[in-house]
């Protein structure tokens, strides 16, 4: 896969969820709007039908009291006999209660400060209340102008159960609004998750479909090579034997020697990364197998090198495989300081990992160099083939773990970190 369509991966899947991310904030304040006015609605419909309910009463009393001579008693308490009416009543001026659906009341006075709350107002005025019983009332006052021009003060109480049950099942809209957002929410971050596994898996599959095309023709031109070096190799190293030790052939033939062994050598990497790898996964002992492969590898460096560790490490593994893999990392390390530097290595335990770390304190990687790292044929040395860090990942997925390389965090330097699948206790 080129970088160009490494890149173009992540930049769409950052379109999508940031697609994803807005249909969802807009979608939750379209819910979130439309359950407030929908609530808001169900409350100024349920005052609105408490004040009606209570103002067509009033008029109907209002009525029956105007009608000089007709508007008796009975009439009136037949217009508050609605169950929704929890008690109504009517004083003069000067507080006497001159009609109470509790007929004991009627010629009581009115106190004072009930009195001063009725408002003795030219227009009718209705508000929410509680009563003594401890439950919610709506409360009218009404002038009624009777026929010879005197003024009357109606009010009534009406019980709210049934406009309170219209604003009780808005309310439960709210409930119904958060599980519908709640379910969006759920269902948009597992789209999310499915679909971005779904393209790191399809980047991979092309991925490991290049590298085994890659592989099938570095095979081919391997083999090819070999049998043609072979045959250079065969007949430079007769030549050589035959001439004498003074003869100036001697000098080129070394070099055509040099040569081919350098050859070999790229062969070798070659049919190494190209072909199937088989594993053979057993409980490994880390820490001792990294030891050796440490003290191999810095014999004759003039740098310093340290091990930490904090416990048995046992990962399932191929020993082998994952040596020549500690050896790269060290190799790297190693040459990437130079005669002299800082070498750190390190065992830890990640949840159901075995991490190793190997840390150098060299010039560190490029930004331009990171999204190649691991990209077969490219290198950054000399005399490198571009395959180790490639095979070293090959090997380590192979044995279902995981490789990366970074800068470290506090110090100048690379790190190396290898995930090894943790052995079983």
């Amino acid at each position: 896969m080129s970088r160009r369509d490494q890149n173009k991966f992540p930049n769409f899947l950052n379109v999508i969820r940031f697609s994803l991310a807005f249909f969802l904030i807009l979608s939750s304040s379209a819910i979130l709007y439309s359950t407030a006015r929908n609530f808001q609605s169900a409350r100024l419909l349920a005052d609105q039908s408490l004040e009606n309910t209570a103002l067509a009463l009033s008029s109907s009393a209002e009525i029956a009291l105007r009608r000089e001579g007709k508007g008796t008693d009975p009439d009136i308490r037949e217009i508050f006999s609605d169950r929704v009416v929890a008690y109504a009543l009517i004083v003069n001026p000067k507080g006497e209660i001159l009609f109470h659906t509790n007929p004991r009341l009627a010629g009581s006075v009115l106190p004072a400060e009930e009195m001063g709350s009725l408002g003795v107002s030219k227009k009718a005025s209705g508000r929410r209340i509680m009563l003594g019983t401890g439950l919610p009332a709506y409360e009218l006052n009404y002038p009624v102008h009777m026929a010879n021009g005197a003024t009357e003060y109606l009010r009534i109480i009406l019980n709210t159960t049934p406009a309170d049950r219209i604003v009780s099942d808005a309310r439960s809209m709210w409930w119904i609004g958060s599980s519908v957002l709640l379910l969006l929410w759920i269902v948009g971050i597992l789209f999310e998750r499915v679909l971005t596994r779904s393209i790191k898996l399809r980047t991979e599959l092309d991925r490991k479909k290049q590298l085994a095309i890659i592989g099938q023709m570095t095979s081919l031109l391997a083999h090819e090579i070999r049998n043609a070096l072979g045959s250079i190799k065969g007949y430079a190293q007769l030549m050589d034997e035959k001439l004498n030790s003074t003869d100036p052939n001697k000098t080129a033939l070394s070099s055509i020697l040099q040569g081919t062994r350098r050859i070999e050598f790229l062969v070798g990497e070659l049919l190494q990364f190209s072909r199937d790898e088989s594993f053979k996964i057993e409980r490994i002992a880390v820490i001792p197998l990294l030891k050796d492969t440490i003290e191999s590898v810095v014999s004759g460096w003039n740098g310093t090198w340290k091990f930490e560790e904090t416990f048995p490490a046992f990962a399932n593994a191929d020993e082998e495989k994952l040596r020549r893999v500690f050896i790269n990392g060290l190799q790297n390390a190693v040459q990437a300081m130079g005669g002299i530097g800082a070498l750190t290595v390190s065992v830890h335990q990640n949840g159901r990992w075995i991490q190793v770390k190997i840390e150098d304190s060299g010039p560190g990687i490029s930004d331009a160099q990171k999204s190649l790292l691991f990209t077969p044929f490219y290198t950054t040395k000399t005399d490198g083939t571009g395959l180790g860090l490639a095979y070293s990942r090959k090997v380590i997925e192979g044995m279902k773990g995981k490789i990366n390389l970074d800068n470290r965090n506090q110090a100048q330097g690379a790190v190396l970190t290898i995930y090894i699948p943790k052995a079983g206790e």
